[in-house]
């Protein structure tokens, strides 16, 4: 059985997710939800508006996290694609006497 992996591909999945990432950072919940707040005055919304702000903000951390361990692994398994396939050369070369 023989398969190709595109280490290239992986590594530009890796800086895709990197993009992302940085998308995810620059978010911010709290102060998207502040005008909310005084939409309604006297409503309950504004007494809520931390605690949704909150659990989003909580979310997103394991987001952050998600996206951060997905791109360490595509990179990781890109790296260790090519010092397979770099290893195997020189185990073909050396057993070839270096004819190739």
């Amino acid at each position: 059985m023989r398969y190709d992996v595109d280490t290239d591909a992986l590594r530009d999945d890796a800086a895709s997710v990197g993009e992302v990432l940085a998308r995810v950072h620059r978010l911010r919940i709290a102060e998207e939800l502040r005008p909310l707040g005084g939409a309604i005055p006297g409503g309950r919304v504004a007494g809520g508006l931390g605690q949704v702000a909150a659990a989003w903000q909580a979310r997103l951390a394991g987001t952050r996290w998600e996206l951060r361990e997905l791109g360490r692994c595509l990179a990781a398994a890109a790296d260790a694609y090519d010092a397979v396939e770099q290893t195997s050369r020189q185990a073909l070369r050396r057993s070839s006497g270096g004819l190739r």
